[in-house]
């Protein structure tokens, strides 16, 4: 029977994504703005911009996956030890992705380069927590309970954002210019991140569980799987691909939400002083239903969890189809709806882990790090897809940033903003119950039976 973790990790071990989840929301909320209204690039280098990062991205959280894989250092274990390497990599990469030198051209070049470096190592960071939550226990219920920490960490750093980064950018743009600013918000975040992160590697070396101490091996010697054996080991895992499809259109629904809020603020609800209100309502929203989060995934289990919480939070954004909202109306529905929709976030960390048992059990092969790396490819592909409906989306209303909006783009960016949540949403929760069968009583039954060979 293995030890309990100790509550101290348990429940702080969203630390180190509350901290950067900072650095996320700096993208979230204003790389698209950032590009349109802030470096001024045309619509064209825009386009070339979001979907060059955003494809590379995808190809960037492979390499990550294999990454995570395959190196090991000597300190730490194979999952800590990128806690303290990734961070200031991370930081200092990212300052690159919001700034403007020289042409054009040059400019969006430096920024692509900046973008994908930097989420090279923020992919195998990320992946690193996830990596590390799936070896230092083999309990469901700590699972849940340490997934839906990270939740809860994710859930309060964008409520921390909507009281920092949501005022400190106009602030500092104003003050030092309008690209300048954003590099002195995103240093301040990145010196939070590399604390944060380097709270939980702290945290989490007694762990008797933890991999720098039953498998001291595994931290020296590569591991010897090639990327074409991961690769199809992932494809040999239908649960596995089902998650990752349904969370792409999850994380296209929230990332779309995040980054499109200011542009329905700015234009429809004509009320740009109202947006950090509703990042903050966001914040509010997510954080209470992180905190429910753990209790309804042990009642009801993490699949249905997961799944009535996209239906329900779609159902929730489709009904601003019908109600003739102003600032406070629409903040409050969405809000409502972040909360439900945390249920399902605060399940995805825990559900990786065991489509990676169910491949252990399946295969007879673990591959455990590069799984937790996956997690992130829904994420960037879910970021692409966000960011390409608002740019293309824009594009098809006649959009041009800077200018009085028509009645025409006013009610194209109502448009977007009712049905893109609330169909993705739903989509999402479609996917995840056509192909994810595993139930929680599945996991610890294929686990003893991993032990057992």
């Amino acid at each position: 029977m293995t030890e309990k973790l100790k509550k101290s990790l348990l429940y702080t071990y969203g630390i180190g994504d509350l901290c950067f989840t900072l650095l996320v929301c700096m993208e979230v909320y204003f790389f698209t703005l950032f590009l349109t209204d802030y470096a001024k690039f045309s619509m064209f280098t825009g386009n070339v911009i979001v979907y060059a990062t955003g494809i590379g991205d995808i190809v960037f959280a492979f390499l990550a996956g294999v990454v995570l894989q395959r190196v090991s250092f000597k300190f730490g274990g194979k999952y800590r030890s990128w806690l303290i390497i990734a961070p200031p990599l991370v930081v200092v990469l990212f300052l690159f992705q919001f700034s403007k030198v020289g042409s054009e051209s040059l400019a969006a070049a430096i920024i692509i380069i900046g973008f994908l470096v930097s989420h090279l190592f923020w992919n195998v960071g990320y992946g690193a927590i996830g990596g590390l939550m799936g070896s230092i226990t083999q309990n469901s219920d700590e699972r849940t309970i340490l997934s839906s920490s990270r939740a809860q960490g994710q859930s309060a750093g964008n409520l921390l954002f909507s009281f920092t980064g949501a005022k400190m950018v106009p602030i500092f743009t104003a003050g030092i210019g309008l690209v300048y600013g954003f590099s002195v918000t995103i240093l301040i975040f990145g010196i939070v991140m590399i604390l944060g992160y380097l709270y939980l590697y702290k945290m989490s070396a007694n762990t008797k569980a933890a991999e720098s101490e039953t498998s001291p091996a595994e931290t020296v010697a590569p591991d010897k799987k090639s990327v074409g054996e991961m690769v199809g080991l992932v494809f040999k895992n239908p649960p596995l691909l089902f998650l990752i499809l349904g969370e792409t259109f999850r994380n296209t629904c929230l990332f779309f939400i995040l980054s499109f809020a200011a542009y329905y603020f700015n234009n429809v609800l004509r009320n740009e002083g109202f947006l950090w209100i509703f990042i903050l309502g966001n914040g509010i929203g997510t954080l209470l239903g992180a905190f429910a989060s753990p209790w309804i995934g042990v009642k009801i289990g993490k699949r249905h969890a997961y799944g009535l919480a996209c239906i329900i939070s779609g159902l929730v954004y489709f009904s601003v189809a019908f109600i003739d909202t102003n600032s406070w109306s629409f903040t409050i529905i969405f809000t409502i709806a972040a909360m439900i929709a945390c249920a399902s976030q605060a399940m995805v960390g825990a559900l990786f882990v065991d489509t990676s048992v169910y491949g252990e059990w399946k295969t007879g092969k673990n591959i455990l790090g590069f799984t937790m790396s996956m997690m992130m490819l829904p994420i960037k592909f879910g970021l692409l897809i966000g960011r390409g409906i608002i740019i293309t989306g824009l594009a098809m209303i006649g959009y041009i940033g800077g200018a009085e909006p028509t009645p025409e783009v006013a009610n194209g960016i109502r448009t977007i903003m009712v049905y893109a949540p609330a169909i993705t949403s739903i989509l999402a929760a479609i996917i995840f119950y056509a192909g994810y069968r595993i139930k929680d009583t599945d996991i610890q039954r294929m686990q003893n039976e991993i032990v057992a060979k």
